[in-house]
């Protein structure tokens, strides 16, 4: 019996009003002292629900003498009001799903912390069958991550049908990073200006924006597409101002 409960709140009755009308279903018409019975309901919380059900037609009352008696609605009345709360809803829908897209385009912020915490950065924006845009120093990136790390990485985006275009801060390892193309047969590496000086590494692959610290081994990932565009606008500027 209590599944059955369960059921009936479910549409909209608390589980006080829920025993009330299996009690009616069962037994029949009753007065109120037989419904607290039948019920185990305590009367006087018997009156304090009574009232609403017979105001939405699932209970009704007939006056004998001066007594009066309950009895329940056919069940088909049930379905009636889960079929009306169907038609309220998908009269709200538009208006609620116009909320969801407002506040879905807000931007969703994670954090990652430690050498594992980088990985899995680098792991989630790999898997990309789009551009991944990188701006980074080779000399932090190789203190952290092995080249094992990075032919993984590499392999990652090569699999997902991905490209690579890598902008180089300017030093030995990273001179050495663009004309060796240690980024691999779908990278595309240019060396940044020395006077191009930078803390903090940038990747971004679709709508994620990551930026990562090797200094102090902290991430953000940012879920943004406008962010993420200009992000790659910014870039795209960089990278064809260089020759």
């Amino acid at each position: 019996m209590r599944k059955v409960e369960k059921i009936i709140e479910e549409i909209g009755l608390n589980e006080h009003e829920a025993k009330i009308y299996l009690a009616l279903l069962k037994h029949g018409q009753c007065v109120i002292s037989d419904i607290s019975k039948h019920s185990s309901i305590k009367r006087a919380t018997v009156y304090q629900y009574i009232d609403g059900l017979t105001t939405r037609d699932i209970i009704r009352k007939t006056v004998r003498g001066k007594r009066i008696f309950y009895y329940p609605e056919n069940p088909k009345k049930l379905l009636e009001i889960l079929d009306q709360r169907r038609k309220s809803l998908n009269a709200i829908f538009p208006d609620l799903e116009t909320l969801y897209l407002s506040t879905s385009s807000k931007p969703t912020v994670r954090f990652y912390e430690g050498k594992e915490g980088m990985r899995s950065v680098y792991r989630e924006l790999t898997q990309t069958s789009k551009t991944l845009w990188s701006m980074f120093s080779a000399d932090r990136y190789f203190q952290v991550f092995s080249e094992k790390d990075g032919q993984e990485f590499v392999e990652n985006i090569y699999q997902n049908g991905g490209q690579l275009k890598d902008l180089v801060q300017h030093s030995k390892l990273g001179t050495q990073y663009v004309k060796e193309k240690w980024g691999g047969k779908l990278a595309i590496s240019k060396l940044l200006p020395k006077d191009f000086d930078f803390s903090v590494d940038l990747l971004i692959a679709g709508d994620n924006v990551a930026m990562i610290s090797f200094d102090n081994l902290v991430a953000v990932i940012i879920e943004n597409k406008g962010i993420a565009q200009l992000q790659v606008n910014l870039l795209k500027f960089i990278w064809k101002s260089i020759k």
